[in-house]
């Protein structure tokens, strides 16, 4: 075989590879979910990360629906954070020879924010500015 030919192949096959490697989107829906609860209410939900980081990318979700929807300005009329459980089964290098049920448990944080969605700034309450909040917390996390 020609080595220039080999050399390509060995090229394709290692970008192939390590082509699937990389980290999924947090778009996607193991990461976050949103709910159309009213005309301009939607209720948001970002799963995953360590808990301030996860509030942060609940509300740049937020910011991000809200510039979408063609507004400019959200008010947080309902929030909740907690913590869920994933169970993860582990084998113990002795499995053999004694039975041990212990598995490892998995704390997944998560952030549920109901947002209404304004155009202009509300005057009774406190909104966020949308493209504000987008900005900085892309910034603070150096999402492109």
């Amino acid at each position: 075989m020609n080595p220039s030919v080999s050399k390509s192949l060995l090229l394709c096959l290692i970008v192939s590879i390590f082509g699937g490697c990389g980290i999924g989107s947090i778009y996607s829906p193991a990461f976050y979910s949103e709910t159309k609860v009213g005309n301009d209410v939607r209720r948001v939900t970002f799963r995953g990360g360590d808990h301030p980081m996860t509030g942060d990318l609940c509300l740049l979700r937020c910011a991000e629906l809200t510039l979408e929807s063609g507004n400019s300005y959200f008010e947080v009329v309902d929030s909740e954070s907690g913590s869920s459980i994933d169970q993860v089964s582990s084998t113990y290098p002795f499995h053999r020879y004694y039975h041990l049920n212990d598995p490892f448990l998995h704390d997944i944080a998560f952030v549920t924010k109901t947002i209404r969605l304004l155009k202009v700034q509300a005057e009774d309450g406190f909104s966020y500015d949308a493209r504000q909040v987008s900005l900085s917390i892309k910034e603070k996390y150096e999402i492109d």
